[in-house]
């Protein structure tokens, strides 16, 4: 019988062959969620509200309510939801950032997809404690609310005491009028909401402004401004207060009204400024136009 060529002699043992070795196995990474994930699967929770709501004979608002608090909940689980309400601009009073913050309506824990910043800016201007406001989301958990103080600008004598005023015409509660006695004083119904428009005249009208003893609210619509010397002087509408202003600069300017004794200045009409002389016993004279 013919020799197998490789095969081992009578009485010897074969050679082991040597074994392959195994590949190695293709390192597996983790499953990540992105954002087609997690959409998909807020879509499927929303979907199943829904469905069950309608088998459970649910009304629509329940609907309206689930799929909100689903969205909540998976804005707070990626992170979304505000941890810090920072305000600046107001200095050191903690009084009023605290009201800011309190009636800015958004809170630590908030889903910052639902703090709006123009309804949180709208909110805080209506504190009447600021007269400019700035609202930013800070992505991914804060807000940030920049805001300009308002000033104490007048006190308005209301009939039954004294309230701090600001310059939006706002009352400034919880401040005490004893602390502001260099402000002018207001009076009349509703002289808060004039306020803007006196502190226009007052800011161009040069040295009237230093010598006003107090001002009328009249027909919650105009003012009359009295002076320590007597001089009374009528401003029209509040929306023509610019106009009246630059007439009476214009007046004070050409004829040097300090220096001529005047019992009232009426500035109600466009482009016709009455005068009223005092007489020689200080009584009103006749008025004439200017």
């Amino acid at each position: 019988m013919p020799k197998v060529k490789g095969q081992p002699k009578q009485g010897q043992r074969a050679r082991p062959q040597p074994r392959k070795r195994a590949p190695a196995p293709v390192p597996v990474e983790p499953a990540r969620a992105d954002l087609t994930s997690v959409l998909t699967g807020f879509v499927m929770v929303v979907a199943l509200i829904v469905a069950g709501a309608a088998l459970l004979g649910g009304s629509m608002s329940k609907v309206g309510d689930g799929v909100g608090n689903a969205f909540d909940s998976a804005a707070v689980g990626l992170g979304f939801a505000v941890q810090d309400v920072q305000i600046t601009g107001l200095g050191d009073d903690v009084r009023r950032a605290s009201l800011v913050q309190q009636m800015s309506g958004v809170a630590p824990g908030d889903n910052m997809f639902r703090a709006d910043p123009h309804e949180i800016r709208r909110q805080v201007l209506a504190t009447g404690q600021v007269t400019s406001a700035h609202v930013y989301r800070l992505w991914p958990n804060q807000i940030l609310i920049n805001a300009s103080p308002a000033k104490a600008s007048a006190i308005w004598f209301d009939g039954e005491g004294q309230q701090v005023v600001d310059s939006t015409g706002q009352i400034m509660e919880g401040l005490s009028a004893k602390d502001y006695s260099e402000l002018v004083l207001l009076t009349g119904v509703d002289a808060p909401e004039g306020v803007p428009a006196l502190l226009q005249f007052l800011a161009r009208a040069g040295s009237v402004s230093e010598r006003v003893s107090y001002a009328e609210r009249v027909s919650r619509r105009r003012w009359d401004v009295k002076l320590r010397d007597g001089l009374l002087i009528r401003l029209p509408a509040d929306a023509s207060v610019m106009r009246a202003t630059d007439e009476l600069i214009a007046l004070e300017t050409s004829t040097d009204l300090s220096q001529r004794s005047l019992a009232r200045i009426d500035l109600r009409v466009a482009g016709r400024t009455f005068l009223e002389p005092l007489d020689e016993q200080g009584a009103s004279g006749t008025a004439a136009e200017s």
